[in-house]
């Protein structure tokens, strides 16, 4: 299935890389216009906030990268240290990386893929002349929430957790739309690509882990 609709103008460096909620990339030489509909229909009734914050994310990076000129598909490679599959099926809506096995995930040991205070909210976004690290603010999403993801599935768990998780995921959902990008998100573009299957040198230290222990609960990861 083809994602996104064609636009008739192929001037890339005069279009605008998002607006509001469209974001615009070149496939092989043609402009998509892709909206957030679209990635949304995917996961109706579920995942919202995967599928928010990851395809915000990616218009994040549309704007880094399109400085010079919009960005393309064609050389895309994007790390996460996010396992959700919404958030990877928002990034694959926008780039269509995942399909072209070009779409990594680094994880935390106790992880377990899912939503949980073991993840984190970055991304490495790679056009094959430079990558744009893209990070959400660091106190966008409260602790409680990851106390209360960490609870589900779990002894701790209680009758109200899984229904105010649900709530959670739509509140936040709702406030990555409200503010600017630039006020959700940092980015910073480095001059130097990935490789396809290269991992950026921040995941590679021995401590890129270490501030999870801040996110969580006592008793949690320990």
């Amino acid at each position: 299935m083809q994602k996104g609709s064609p636009m008739q103008s192929n001037d890339a460096d005069a279009i605008t890389p998002v607006d509001a909620t469209v974001v615009r990339i070149k496939d092989r030489g043609e402009i998509k216009e892709i909206d957030y509909d679209g990635a949304m229909t995917r996961h109706i009734g579920s995942l919202w906030w995967g599928t928010a914050v990851g395809y915000r994310a990616m218009q994040a990076a549309a704007e880094a990268l399109s400085r010079d000129g919009l960005w393309s598909r064609d050389d895309l490679y994007v790390v996460g240290a996010h396992p959700g599959p919404g958030v990877r099926d928002a990034i694959d809506y926008v780039t269509g990386v995942v399909g072209r096995d070009r779409y990594k995930v680094v994880l935390e040991p106790d992880c377990g893929m899912k939503c949980n205070s073991s993840m984190k909210f970055e991304w490495w976004v790679s056009d094959g002349r430079r990558t744009a690290f893209v990070k959400l603010r660091e106190d966008f999403v409260p602790r409680a929430f990851y106390e209360l993801s960490d609870r589900l599935g779990t002894p701790a768990e209680t009758k109200q957790d899984r229904r105010q998780f649900e709530i959670s995921k739509v509140t936040l959902s709702t406030r990555i739309w409200a503010a600017p990008l630039g006020r959700n998100f940092s980015v910073e573009v480095i001059d130097r690509p990935l490789a396809p299957g290269e991992l950026p040198a921040a995941v590679l230290r021995d401590d890129y882990w270490s501030d999870l222990k801040t996110k969580q609960p006592e008793g949690v990861g320990a």
